[in-house]
């Protein structure tokens, strides 16, 4: 049982290091890395122009 425990605590430490060691490189590359639309995003989210996106919004 002990070396059951032991390849438990193996298993969800090195699965905390791989999760932290890709949030560190996905944060070195900015903050369009991290975004979900990041695939699809047609313009960079720092020369977007957000009064004109909500002022588009709330027209509809």
């Amino acid at each position: 049982m002990h070396l059951v425990d032991i390849m438990i605590g193996l298993i969800i430490f090195g699965y905390a290091g791989y999760s932290l060691v890709r949030f560190t490189k996905k944060a070195k590359k900015g903050k369009c890395a991290t975004c979900e639309v990041e695939p699809t995003c047609k313009t960079a989210c720092d020369d977007v122009n957000w009064d004109h996106v909500i002022a588009e919004a709330l027209k509809k």
